[in-house]
């Protein structure tokens, strides 16, 4: 026999339904009295997440401005502070955000607005704004901080000299932030992800620009890709780890989301595509990759997190979909995703509903010649029960200890399953299972050490 699993532990059982897989909600957030954008249902846009002094943190941008809020250690979203915007109206859509070095980094892309600096030191009570400027920025749809220079770029931006495609500012002092340069050698940047002055542009409708800015004020390009197949407007990616895959989105009706091959930037290929599969007109916004997991915030389809650890073999591992209207309205439901709170606990904002904080547990991935299997075995905390169905799985596992009773039960739905061993005596155990479906049973031995 022989498996292996990835698992990501966590202190609650799935819950399956018609709108999520593997992911599970913990807490919603949500507030009145804030203003309602022009398509008549939306209020908020951009999530983001950050630790001040080991405590976990949400921001989410509305129309009004910044709401900041603390994650507790039992999974609730507790409002701490709001940062109202210069402009608050119907049209501020567009809000991001960034942090660096105990300070949070905010831009609006509508009206004539500023960029805001918030002291993230007065946590958990409060934060401080100490710098709320227009001189360097009025607008800007998108920011992203490369942390290892103290350098922001600021994508798609206004400027008090006139717009730009993106500019460069220096933070290293918060309080003092200088511009740099800007680069103009397209017509437009709408996002950007940079790793030690390694810049992934992405340009709308003139694909992927990846620039280097070791010296800001002669970026030389490294690589491009203007043509690729299911090409749309070239919104937003993310680079791994490793810097090997550069995962795509194009904000454009029915496009794919695209895994890049970025080893070799004078070569960038697209080594695979894939999608919700839910509808037609599925619609992809932001991506972030962790530890070669996708995890994707998708227009009416909510959060889809895919492995793409296999660049040619993208896989589903779950998702939930938090907007509860029609797909027959577009650029709906869910803007953005934030996976990389310590906890491992997800944030994603819903333009309608608000805030969102899940928990993801990973499907084991199982290799094995056995029908039924539960691993590991000898087991401690936890364990995973695995059989595969044909068609539809509906099933209760029994756990029962040496002397004969009953311990656990669970409905199975699914070919895996979770089992929570907590609390159970060290000892030898049966589990037993009897499908709903047919006259299947099956019992095995397991140890708990």
């Amino acid at each position: 026999m022989k498996y292996s699993f990835l698992v990501h532990l966590l202190l609650y059982s799935i819950v399956f339904n018609s709108q999520s897989e593997n992911v599970f909600l913990l807490d919603n957030w949500t507030t009145s009295g804030l203003v309602v954008t022009n398509d008549g249902e939306s209020i908020f846009n951009e999530v983001w997440g950050f630790v001040q002094a080991g405590q976990e943190y949400a921001v989410i941008g509305s129309a009004n401005g910044t709401h900041i809020l603390r994650i507790t250690e039992d999974d609730q979203l507790d409002s701490i502070d709001f940062v109202p915007g210069i402009h608050i109206a119907p049209d501020a859509v567009h809000r991001d955000y960034h942090d660096h070095n105990g300070y949070l980094y905010a831009v609006c892309d509508e009206g004539y607005s500023s960029l805001q600096i918030m002291d993230l030191s007065y946590l958990p009570d409060s934060v401080h704004v100490i710098y709320d400027s227009s001189s360097l920025i009025i607008r800007s749809h998108n920011i992203f901080i490369d942390s290892a220079k103290s350098r922001l770029y600021s994508c798609g931006g206004i400027t008090s000299t006139g717009p730009f495609p993106m500019t460069c500012y220096d933070i290293e002092d918060p309080y003092h932030p200088v511009f740099i340069s800007s680069y103009d050698y397209v017509d437009y940047v709408h996002d950007a992800f940079v790793r030690n002055d390694t810049a992934y542009l992405n340009c709308g409708s003139e694909g992927l620009r990846v620039v280097d800015f070791s010296d800001p004020t002669v970026p030389l390009t490294l690589g491009s890709l203007e043509f690729y197949t299911d090409k749309g407007y070239n919104h937003s990616g993310w680079l791994s780890e490793d810097g090997n895959t550069y995962v795509l989105c194009d904000e454009t009706i029915g496009m794919r989301v695209k895994v890049l091959d970025v080893s070799d930037l004078s070569d960038i290929k697209v080594s695979s595509l894939f999608t919700t599969g839910f509808y037609e007109n599925t619609l992809p916004h932001n991506v972030i990759v962790k530890n070669g997991i996708a995890y994707i915030s998708y227009y009416n389809d909510g959060l889809q997190i895919f492995d793409v650890r296999n660049i040619a073999l993208p896989k589903r591992l779950g998702y939930y979909d938090t907007y509860d209207g029609s797909n027959a309205g577009l650029y709906r439901g869910m803007w953005g995703v934030y996976p990389n709170l310590p906890s491992g606990r997800i944030l994603c904002s819903d333009r309608k509903n608000g805030l969102y904080l899940f928990g993801f547990e990973a499907p084991p991935e199982i290799y094995s010649e056995e029908d039924f299997l539960l691993f590991p075995n000898p087991a401690n905390d936890y364990a995973y029960f695995y059989h595969q169905h044909v068609g539809i799985a509906d099933y209760v596992l029994s756990i029962y200890n040496s002397i004969g009773q009953k311990i656990q039960e669970y409905n199975g739905i699914k070919d895996y399953l979770f089992i929570d061993l907590r609390g159970c005596a060290i000892g030898a155990y049966i589990y037993q299972y009897r499908s709903n479906l047919s006259e299947t049973e099956f019992s095995g031995k397991f140890i708990i050490r």
